[in-house]
């Protein structure tokens, strides 16, 4: 019988526990909705010594801190979450929710850099987040010092590396983002980024130098026909042939209606020239005689 009472008990006190939560996060989220940001972590304080597994309260204290400029209760925060098996990625999830809601994500970064800043020993961890954040926002140069942060820790790192090529293609280094992507199909030929990248980007270089073989050819007088079809199948023959590899490899790995097409639109390509200028006068030149040497009726 005593059994039973201290189990009604017990469950009496959760209830009441429960309900005493609910108060707390409504308060909380009074608090936070009328930018009230030390009450907020007054009472968010309360609610961690309760339920230390809820993430809602280390959220809402974290953008409650940085908006008071609280850096020690944005680590006291963070260092409570990882102590009570918080998980990292869900806490900055959270955090990141809450900023957008606000309609201002720069907040979320204050807020990893000053994370960043006092606790070093998350500082991989973090950076990582940072790096997410910065090309998500096209902050290119932010994103490359980053990416290089976290590449002289883990130099082979294929995820930072992409990040920091794509943000450098971006800012108009070419050569330096081309530079890292043959690096990394050095690495894997069959990744897939980097076959698509780099089949793109040698592509409009073959066709540039195409282009300006016709164009050559047009504004040379008398062009020898032979020389400039030579050429364009020499490129063809090498730098077309080396961008369908890469485009082959890619459509095998994950087949692309624009991969076909841009795959079918390079091997249509042939030596053939443009009409030169001198040729239809020469065509013109010799229809005038034809039509002189016909006898007149």
């Amino acid at each position: 019988m005593r059994n039973i009472f201290t189990i009604l008990a017990f469950l009496v006190a959760l209830s009441t526990q429960a309900q005493v939560y609910e108060r707390l996060k409504a308060r909380a989220t009074d608090h936070y909705d009328h930018a009230e940001w030390s009450d907020v972590i007054s009472v968010t304080d309360r609610m961690v010594r309760i339920h230390p597994e809820d993430i809602q309260p280390y959220s809402m204290a974290l953008v409650a801190a940085q908006f008071i400029g609280d850096k020690g209760t944005e680590s006291r925060y963070l260092v409570l979450s990882q102590r009570n098996g918080v998980p990292i990625e869900q806490l900055l999830a959270g955090v990141y929710d809450r900023t957008r809601a606000l309609h201002d994500t720069k907040i979320y970064e204050a807020i990893l850099l000053d994370l960043k800043a006092d606790n070093l020993w998350l500082a991989k961890v973090l950076n990582h987040y940072l790096l997410d954040y910065y090309a998500f926002s096209r902050q290119f140069d932010q994103a490359i010092a980053i990416a290089d942060e976290l590449l002289s820790v883990t130099p082979h790192n294929v995820r930072y590396t992409k990040i920091k090529a794509d943000a450098l293609f971006r800012q108009g280094n070419t050569e330096a983002s081309v530079l890292l992507y043959n690096t990394i199909l050095d690495e894997n030929p069959a990744d897939y980024d980097a076959l698509t990248f780099l089949g793109a980007y040698y592509s409009v270089q073959a066709e540039k130098t195409l282009a300006e073989i016709d164009s050559l050819y047009l504004k040379t007088e008398e062009p020898s026909d032979s020389v400039f079809q030579n050429k364009k199948q020499q490129i063809i023959d090498t730098d077309i042939q080396y961008v369908l590899t890469l485009l082959h490899s890619a459509c095998d790995i994950r087949p692309s209606s624009y991969l076909e097409a841009k795959i079918a639109s390079l091997e249509s390509l042939t030596p053939s020239l443009p009409n030169h200028p001198s040729k239809r006068r020469s065509l013109l030149r010799l229809i005038k005689e034809r039509l002189e040497e016909q006898p007149k009726e």
